[in-house]
């Protein structure tokens, strides 16, 4: 290529180039601008999380709580019930003790309405021999 045609084409490309590296200068500032909105998106998503985390914290504590208070109604449920069959237990035997003395206090009523029919028996035999 002679020189006159260098030149030429060096004032034809030159503008170009020129103009080409302002677009990607305007592209690289763009480009950074969009990096520090990431960035800043970056910050909140984080954020965010964090809080997340914390609140999932938050939960958990509260259904290991409500675990522990479950485990402890059903122990009470459990002491309760044990309870309960030793009182139901007891009645039972209160109630067969009680019908056994019934039964003892209809046989010693009858007994005793023997025993006072035997002594009016005698008295009036004593009566009626004095």
């Amino acid at each position: 290529m002679s020189s006159p045609e260098y030149e030429q084409l060096v004032r034809f490309l030159g503008p170009r180039f020129d103009t080409i590296d302002r677009h990607f200068e305007t592209i690289d500032r763009r480009l950074e601008t969009i990096d520090r909105r990431f960035d800043t998106i970056d910050r909140r998503f984080d954020s965010v999380d964090r809080k997340f985390d914390e609140l999932r914290a938050e939960i958990l504590g509260h259904f290991d709580e409500i675990y522990r208070r479950l485990e402890r109604l059903e122990q009470e449920y459990q002491a309760i019930t044990q309870a309960l069959r030793r009182i139901e237990a007891r009645l039972g035997d209160e109630r067969g003790r009680r019908e056994i003395l019934e039964r003892d206090l209809t046989t010693l009523r009858e007994n005793v309405a023997v025993l006072s029919a035997r002594i009016e028996a005698i008295e009036q035999r004593l009566r009626s021999s004095s």
